[in-house]
């Protein structure tokens, strides 16, 4: 059996080199479809279908807290120690701070860095263990202990250069010492794009007050324990909790899912999609190479014949013809697999791909395996039709029969052929149609208002020590003075400091407008910003009514802070404040609309989350996109940006608007930084067009996957269509030059070609776009504006679909027309 399967390959090797045109061609189709299939299974493998690479990972899960709002919310400090104090289906919990950006540096140059604050237990609670040194000690959580830290693997390799002599080392962070006590695997990447991991304050100060929602948190469940029995505990004691802290726990409940899909179940629907389409331009090569096959084998009937007469069984012939199949599907799986390993290393590296990168993406056995399997399969199903076509002879009939009989197909055969196009036609286009939806979708997310004009203007960020930024005006003269500094730039029209920008989130909470009738607002959340005078300049936002902050503004806001401090001191337990405090803020045409229908707000009072603190509205501003472009606009309200210098670290995004563009910016601003203080640093300088595209990042990806896709599909079928009709062509020179001997016209020769190519055409159109109809519908959540049954792109996609066919019927079309009667009627 081996050596008949070894003589097999010999002689399937041998008629494949015979013929390295069609080799090449049905190689490289099939490459670039099992190439495709294999990047994103590979992809796919590490995102939805390996485990989390930590230990037990089943009985992690992830924790949040519910408020009134709909929606996940981080912890409350206090709320989160009860949890752990009470819990008993959770054997261990641990916090984790949200991505902060500090300055790193070991007394040379600093750099920008993503630091993670954790609790003491959060590796041993995920069950992971360093490659060097130790995790964080129990006690480390106290503020007073000494500063420690542990360095992401690829930060130690870009920061130290791998060595390992990096435990005990120094480093400074915001120009404190740290002491470097130990390194991760290479693989960990939890939280996401975090490089060092420092203690988090775990004091009653540093937990801050309940109602104060800032941090994550993970748990552990006990053997034997499920999700569902973690949720119902945890949500009793959130009731407990809710009963016994009425004014800060009010309908804060408690929320459990598993790790595992709190990281992969976002992505799922567009691995999937993508999945889906490359599955197709796999079937589309399918096809279009069983078509050439099909071409082939007929030319080899003879051969077949005489291969019959001298012995070979029927499954012998099937099995040979089979054999060469799948080494034409085995060389693409090769080289497609050659692809796949590089698409792997692109989007290792690539920091844009918003996919979850716990598991490294990477061609291990899995892929391998899952890439043998395709290839093989591959190769039966599309050269299992022209087997059994050329095992199903008429012996004696072949033998007596001329080379223009061998040649032309039977009946079925071209029936079969025509129905692979269709086939090919109808995948194409509903691949086209997904395309086209993606792409008028991205279309709508680049031009829709985000209440913010981007053009000419630069974004930065920067941070102020805690420990050399001691006092509020110590942290306001900095600003001051850099803002200042940087508006005396020549080019620069206007300069401001912000805690947001726009599009990328931010903080919020509850109002109180007295006389509301609305219940419903109780449950809104209003999105907060903190700004300085120039920012609704800087940014382009329209002021619709009333007036922006001024400097009197700022210093209003600062007095106020400290007025409150005292009165709190004096009286800690003060459920309320005069009116005559109040702090002034700007607030969006949207919760103008919302809090003060048909009314003018200017002028009106408000107060905060629980009714403490009076807010009176000083004017208002355009709408501005919060949450990215496909989140509608939010009510939005912004403070003076010196009520956030109150806090321990001051930060501040830096926005300019210039007349030149903004990139040339950026050496005279970090320079102007250098001169106020000489260890700060900008973090993540980018000009607003970029935070805008960004935005989009996600769905640019996929448009330009899916259309690349589908763009390959419709070659592949063009290129079918084209082979159908070529072979047609030949088959029948004949018959067309005796009808052309008859009388006919070139135009009825064309009639006959296009007329057989517009049935094909046709029918592929109306059967792909009954597909395309419903398999769209599973792209709903990945569209913005437009719905999946958008007319507009049906049309444009049938359009282009039916150019390509007709320009794939053009060569074979003037072939037939030029067809000499007098050669065609002597042609065998």
């Amino acid at each position: 059996m081996i050596e008949k399967l070894l003589q097999d390959l010999r002689f399937g090797v041998r008629v494949l080199l015979k013929s390295p045109g069609f080799a090449a061609v049905a190689v490289l189709t099939l490459a670039l479809g099992i190439g495709a299939n294999t990047a994103i299974f590979s992809i796919i493998n590490a995102v939805l279908l390996r485990p989390l690479p930590f230990q037990d990972q089943e009985q992690l899960v992830q924790l949040w807290e519910t408020e009134s709002a709909p929606g996940n919310y981080p912890f409350a400090g206090p709320d989160y120690m009860d949890w752990q104090a009470q819990s008993k289906t959770l054997q261990s919990m641990s916090a984790y701070s949200y991505l902060s950006s500090m300055s790193a540096s070991t007394g040379t140059e600093s750099q920008p860095v993503a630091v993670t604050r954790t609790q003491a237990n959060f590796f041993s609670v995920l069950g992971v263990q360093p490659i060097l040194g130790r995790w964080f000690a129990a006690g480390e959580n106290e503020p007073a202990q000494k500063h420690v830290v542990i360095l992401s693997y690829g930060f130690w390799q870009k920061f130290y250069g791998g060595r390992r002599d990096v435990l005990n080392q120094a480093l400074q962070l915001d120009s404190q010492a740290y002491t470097v006590i130990g390194v991760l695997p290479s693989w960990f990447n939890f939280p996401n794009r975090a490089e060092i991991f420092v203690p988090m304050d775990m004091s009653t100060k540093g937990m801050q007050q309940r109602g104060t929602h800032w941090f994550r948190a993970i748990g552990r469940l006990k053997p034997g324990q499920t999700v569902a029995s973690a949720q119902a505990e945890l949500s009793g004691i959130a009731k407990n909790l809710e009963k016994q802290y009425p004014d800060s726990n009010g309908q804060v409940g408690a929320v459990v899912v598993s790790l595992r899909e709190q990281l992969t179940g976002s992505s799922r629907t567009e691995l999937l999609v993508i999945l889906g389409a490359v599955g197709l331009v796999l079937m589309v090569a399918c096809f279009n190479v069983a078509n050439l096959l099909l071409a082939r084998a007929t030319g080899r009937l003879r051969e077949i014949a005489l291969r019959v007469v001298l012995g070979a069984s029927r499954w012998r012939i099937i099995r040979q013809l089979l054999t060469e199949s799948i080494l034409l599907s085995t060389a693409g799986a090769l080289i497609g697999l050659a692809g796949a390993w590089w698409c792997t290393r692109m989007v290792n590296s690539a920091t844009f791909l918003a996919i979850p990168r716990t598991n490294p993406v990477q061609i291990d056995w899995i892929v391998l395996l899952f890439t043998l399997l395709v290839s093989v399969l591959v190769g039966i199903v599309f050269g299992l039709a022209p087997a059994l076509q050329a095992s199903k002879l008429d012996l004696g009939e072949e033998l007596k029969s001329s080379t223009q009989a061998v040649l032309s197909p039977s009946g079925w055969t071209r029936w079969f052929r025509d129905g692979l196009v269709v086939a090919e036609i109808a995948l194409s286009l509903a691949l086209l149609a997904g395309a086209g939806l993606l792409i008028r979708s991205f279309q709508k997310m680049r031009t829709a208002e985000t209440g913010v004009d981007p053009q000419n203007v630069m974004t930065m960020a920067t941070f102020l020590p805690e420990n050399r930024y001691t006092s509020m005006p110590a942290k306001r003269a900095f600003f001051d003075q850099l803002l200042e500094r940087i508006e005396h730039t020549p080019g620069v029209t206007a300069a401001a400091a912000a805690t947001e920008l726009p599009l990328e989130g931010g903080n919020n909470g509850y109002i109180k407008v007295d006389g509301d009738p609305d219940p419903t607002h109780e449950t809104l959340l209003v999105e907060n910003n903190y700004i300085t005078p120039n920012y609704f300049s800087a940014m382009g936002i329209p002021l619709l009514a009333g007036s922006a902050f001024t400097a009197a503004d700022m210093a209003q806001a600062a007095e106020t802070e400290q007025k409150l401090d005292e009165m709190v001191k004096k009286d800690p337990d003060r459920k309320s404040f005069p009116p005559e405090i109040a702090f002034r803020v700007v607030i969006s045409s949207a919760m103008a609309k919302t809090f003060w229908p048909d009314q003018n707000p200017v002028g009106r009072i408000y107060r905060s989350s629980h009714g403490t603190i009076p807010i009176q509205v000083l004017g208002v501003v355009g709408d501005v996109s919060t949450f990215g472009v496909r989140q509608k606009s939010l009510p939005q309200s912004y403070y003076p940006f010196t009520r956030t210098l109150d806090d321990g670290r001051a930060f501040g995004n830096i926005v300019v608007r210039t007349t030149m563009p903004p990139s040339t910016m950026l050496p005279a601003i970090r320079k102007l930084l250098r001169e106020l203080d000489s260890s700060l640093t900008v973090f993540r300088p980018r000009p607003m067009s970029d935070v805008v595209s960004e935005s989009t990042q996600d769905a640019a990806i996929q448009t330009w996957l899916l259309a690349s896709f589908a763009g390959l599909a419709l070659l592949l079928a063009a290129v079918g269509l084209y082979s159908v009709l070529a072979y047609l062509v030949n088959q029948r020179t004949r018959e067309i030059g005796i009808r052309m001997a008859l009388g006919a016209q070139q135009n009825h020769v064309l009639r006959l070609v296009m007329g057989h190519a517009g049935v094909l055409t046709i029918a592929g159109i109306a059967i792909g776009v009954t597909g395309a109809l419903l398999l769209t519908r599973f792209m709903e959540s990945l569209l913005y504006g437009i719905h999946g049954r958008d007319p507009f792109t049906f049309a444009g996609v049938v359009g282009v679909l039916a150019a390509v066919a007709l320009l794939a019927c053009y060569i074979p079309a003037r072939r037939a027309m030029r067809v000499d009667p007098m050669v065609a009627l002597r042609y065998e």
